[in-house]
């Protein structure tokens, strides 16, 4: 499994609606097992997970706001240089 810290930039994949879009952040949560994001880091997020996960910041692409946050599989983070 993959073990990440926070400042670390990561990058994954999602597929929804027939199209596949890949993501860039940078961690900014680390999640203990069992624990989940709050509801004031994100909502709808699912259930708690066995193993350490991390809460993802991806930046708005216009440079305008703060970005979204995403709590994403462990298994599909990569590390970015």
């Amino acid at each position: 499994m993959n073990k990440f810290g926070v400042g670390d930039k990561v990058t994954w994949s999602s597929q929804a609606g027939g199209s596949v879009k890949v993501k860039v952040g940078v961690v900014e949560v680390i999640l203990q097992p069992g624990r989940m994001p709050t509801s004031l880091q994100i909502s709808g997020c699912g259930n708690p997970r066995n193993h350490e996960s991390y809460l993802v910041l991806v930046p708005n692409k216009s440079g305008r706001g703060v970005g979204k946050k995403y709590w994403p599989l462990v298994s599909k983070l990569r590390y970015v240089p």
